[in-house]
């Protein structure tokens, strides 16, 4: 049974035994893992099989495609999407893990004007050379550099390269008092934000830590059209079938 987006508040009770293979949408919140939010959806649909196309940091929110039944091979279809994040960096400080909840590891005094920021964001577009953070999921001789970290234990990553299509100072969303400032950035798959955060605080001779992060677009599909956990706990949520979900893929 194909659950469509116009039936979406009809589908009180959805026969989980017939649903098809496909993708659900998910507006991930903030506080939980990919790993958290792939489980809670599986376990409201009766414990189907499913996987999340691309990883989101648990203080990150936003889209989340989530693959079901068979759809869950559809991974590397993925793997060189283009993806849209918002995302605000306060200035002024540095943390072990790069965003709020980690640890104070390096502050100064200088503050940014916004007429830095714009003199220098442009020289971040295109083909780079990307440190990720040493708090994240890559993978060193099969330990995760995140729980290396936690544990201690010396992480040492090497560069990747990702590419920035395009990056935009939010001049409304900034508080430039608070040294608060919000990017939209389109970027390719495996792009680290919170390295850009870094390297932009770098280029600017300060230090930076991400604030806010949120995914609105991944791979041709949009935020907008995704679905809260709550609506999938209440079988009130959009489907897109197998078929259509790779017609839609970009």
């Amino acid at each position: 049974m194909t659950i469509s987006t116009t039936d979406k508040e009809k589908n009180n009770n959805v026969p989980l035994k017939f649903l098809e293979s496909g993708l659900i949408l998910l507006d991930k919140p903030k506080g939980i893992s990919s790993f958290q939010a792939v489980k809670i959806v599986s376990k409201s649909l009766g414990n189907i099989k499913a996987g999340h196309m691309g990883t989101l940091d648990p203080e990150a929110s936003g889209l989340l495609i989530i693959g079901v039944n068979k759809a869950t091979k559809l991974f590397n279809k993925f793997l060189n999407g283009k993806k849209e994040y918002y995302a605000t960096f306060q200035f002024g400080y540095e943390t072990d893990t790069l965003d709020s909840v980690g640890s104070v590891t390096k502050s100064t005094d200088i503050k940014i004007a916004k007429n830095q920021v714009f003199d220098i964001i442009d020289s971040f577009v295109g083909k780079q050379l990307q440190i990720p953070p040493i708090y994240s999921a890559k993978k060193i001789n099969g330990c995760r550099a995140y729980n290396l970290a936690r544990n201690n234990k010396e992480v040492e990553l090497k560069p990747n390269e990702v590419e920035l299509f395009d990056l935009s100072l939010i001049d409304k969303l900034c508080d430039i008092e608070k040294q608060l400032y919000t990017f939209k950035i389109n970027c390719s798959s495996g792009f680290y934000v919170r390295s850009l955060g870094r390297d932009i605080a770098n280029k600017l001779s300060t230090y930076a830590t991400t604030t806010c992060i949120r995914r609105t677009k991944c791979c041709g599909f949009d935020v907008k059209n995704a679905n809260s956990l709550e609506d999938i706990k209440n079988l009130k949520f959009s489907f897109i079938s197998l078929d259509k979900a790779l017609k839609l893929i970009k």
